[in-house]
């Protein structure tokens, strides 16, 4: 058997309700299950060959994991159902493994079981606990019809965040080998996975990956005088009976121990049920219940743990993943975790902002400039007025920014209406309005030319020139008039 690697990047949100019902309120899932991949994987290869589409997808000897959200490197495991820790607290404050710790120091520390997210366990018994970011949006339901949204058809779609690194394998055995390089070659490159494919959602890429995953142990597990098997679930488990009917009660042999029995009462199990979509078919399939990942049992027999593991059903689509006697269960006298936990440290510019480009956005940008240099114009303006309005009290400057604002109204180009009114540069040479004629002698005195060519060199009314002296001046004609 062989075990390839792959990474997957979220390049853009995607949505993995937890159920196939379309009402009421859905979770998104926060890994991405194997019948994905498969999926990703049938939809170029089913049709090669009998042979190919028995071996790869209905035989069982390739099997497409589950992918889970990573930490430096390592994938994450569904924080174990045998994870407890004191009311009132967290796990970076005391996590315990609840199989070694006695029942009546369980009830005086009132204990309380972890059950959602995932954990990276790392080397020098670090465990790294994994953020997954969701996202929440409100959609409605179009109308072809009409074109228009349909009325009453409101609902929501919660998602998980672009740029979340997930990660999976494929176990491939011998009898199916042959077609490892067809099945790499699909599964690589750009695809779309869960709801809304079609609009925004759905874009991953994936690629090969190393990535390092939990170690175990190849020796028993000791509680008292009594030798156990730890059987941890990495993915989800599907029993059935022997009357085909679904079961949460496996038999050690089911979980791969030939010998032993299951003991019940240290075990920590979790139960799921939904009933699958078949998209060809248009129809549902049977419900599938079964144990949910996470969940641990503990199996008290004389035998040494397999290396892994396989068990149940459904292997293909990413079920029935296992692992013997995880480092991660073993703890001290005391019952304590031998793990540190830790929360995941991430970048401050790692969750970028959606970015929204469209004729809207740009109008409103533009509205939003323009307020602001209005309130900047205005504010000069005023601050001019109130500063020099002594020195142009007399009626010869009414008419004097009469002019000025008429020349303001017909030159659009800054520099242009800056010689046409007259700047420093002009001075000397008598050019611009305000530097030659009747009034160049009253605009020469009092240094009143200084302070209008003060307010012209403004750096702030750059790209708005025009527009601030239309209003300077026609409030200072205002402040002329007798």
């Amino acid at each position: 058997m062989e075990k390839i690697q792959f990474g997957c990047e979220l390049l853009s949100d995607i949505v993995l309700n937890d159920s196939s019902a379309t009402k009421g309120k859905r979770r998104s899932l926060d890994f991405i299950p194997g019948n994905n991949f498969l999926g990703i994987v049938a939809a170029q290869l089913y049709e090669e060959t009998d042979e190919a589409a028995w071996l790869i997808f209905h035989s069982g000897h390739v099997r497409f994991g589950d992918a889970h959200p990573s930490a430096n490197g390592t994938r994450g495991l569904r924080i174990p159902a045998a994870f407890f820790y004191p009311k009132l607290k967290g796990m970076e404050d005391g996590c315990y493994v609840r199989h070694l710790v006695e029942d009546d120091a369980a009830r005086g520390m009132q204990l309380r079981q972890c059950r959602e997210g995932f954990c990276a366990f790392g080397p020098d018994h670090i465990a790294t606990q994994i953020t997954v970011d969701k996202d929440f949006a409100v959609k409605s339901a179009y109308d072809s019809d009409t074109r228009r949204p349909m009325d009453n058809q409101i609902f929501g779609y919660e998602a998980l965040c672009r740029g979340l690194v997930l990660l999976f394998s494929i176990e491939i055995d011998e009898e199916a080998k042959a077609y490892k390089d067809a099945i790499v070659k699909a599964i690589c490159g750009l695809h779309h996975v869960g709801r809304s494919r079609s609009a925004q959602y759905g874009c991953v890429e994936i690629a090969e990956c190393d990535f390092e995953e939990a170690a175990t142990l190849q020796t028993p597990l000791y509680i008292g005088s009594r030798q156990y098997v730890a059987v941890y679930a990495d993915s989800r488990l599907v029993f059935f009976d022997g009357y085909g009917n679904s079961t949460f009660r496996p038999q050690p042999a089911d979980l791969g121990i030939e010998h032993g029995e299951i003991d019940w009462g240290r075990s920590q199990i979790r139960t799921f049920q939904y009933a699958p979509w078949n998209y060809k078919r248009q129809a549902f399939d049977a419900d599938r219940c079964g144990i949910e990942k996470g969940s641990v049992f503990l199996v008290e027999t004389d035998c040494m743990p397999p290396a892994t593991g396989t068990v149940g059903c459904y292997l293909t689509e990413g079920f029935g993943q296992v692992v013997y006697n995880p480092v991660f269960l073993q703890g001290d006298k005391e019952g304590h975790s031998i793990f540190q936990f830790v929360k995941q440290e991430k970048p401050a510019c790692e969750k970028r902002g959606k970015g929204v480009d469209s004729s809207l956005v740009r109008f409103l940008r533009k509205r939003k400039e323009d307020a602001e240099k209005q309130n900047i114009i205005i504010t000069e303006v005023n601050k001019f007025v109130e500063t020099n309005k002594e020195l142009f009290k007399q009626d010869v400057f009414a008419s004097q920014w009469g002019s000025i604002r008429s020349l303001a109204m017909v030159y659009e180009d800054e520099e242009k209406l800056k010689e046409i009114i007259g700047s420093r540069k002009q001075d000397e040479e008598g050019k611009g309005y305000i530097n030659h004629g009747m009034a160049a002698e009253k605009w020469n005195q009092r240094g009143r030319k200084e302070r209008l060519w003060e307010f012209l060199e403004n750096e702030d009314f750059k790209g708005y020139l025009q527009e601030a002296v239309i209003n300077l001046a026609s409030e200072m004609a205002k402040i002329c008039k007798p």
